[in-house]
């Protein structure tokens, strides 16, 4: 047999920009899922918050015997947020969702310690993804996977 020597950029070192850049996309990927999770989680919770103090506040005016046209407007602004509270809920469901599958696919072990920021970011999704599935009281990632050892959350109701 004879050896032939790979052509120039063939073989193991031709791959290393290709995986290196696959790698820093996927981290982009994961920072922008990270950060559209977080975004709509905080809108979610707003808008959680908001419905019980518009409550409070219908309340109280109808118990001071506030003016009925008062009242009303109230009741408006009341409505309007919890019109707004499915969607936003589903968003944020879909959005946790899509986080947890990516982070399962693209990054199935944590990362090691020597990439800090890589590293931080996946604790934080998994941190995220874990805390909505809780508020939500929806599982989030898919129990045959988890139980493959992904270290993704799994919800116990």
């Amino acid at each position: 047999l004879v050896s032939v020597p790979a052509a120039p950029g063939v073989g193991r070192a031709a791959h290393t920009p290709f995986v290196s850049a696959m790698s820093a996309e996927n981290q982009k990927q994961l920072q922008i899922k990270v950060g559209t999770v977080k975004r709509t989680k905080r809108e979610y919770e707003a808008y959680l918050k908001e419905d019980v103090t518009q409550r409070a506040k219908v309340e109280k005016m109808k118990q001071e015997g506030a003016e009925e046209g008062d009242i009303k407007k109230q009741m408006e602004v009341l409505n309007d947020t919890l019109t707004v509270l499915p969607d936003t809920r589903q968003r944020l469901l879909k959005y946790a969702r899509e986080l947890a599958e990516f982070m399962t696919k693209c990054y199935p072990d944590e990362p090691p310690e020597d990439q800090e920021e890589l590293r931080a970011l996946f604790l934080e999704g998994r941190q995220l993804v874990k805390d909505t599935s809780e508020m939500l009281c929806e599982s989030l990632t898919d129990e045959s996977e988890t139980a493959a050892g992904s270290g993704m959350p799994v919800d116990e109701f």
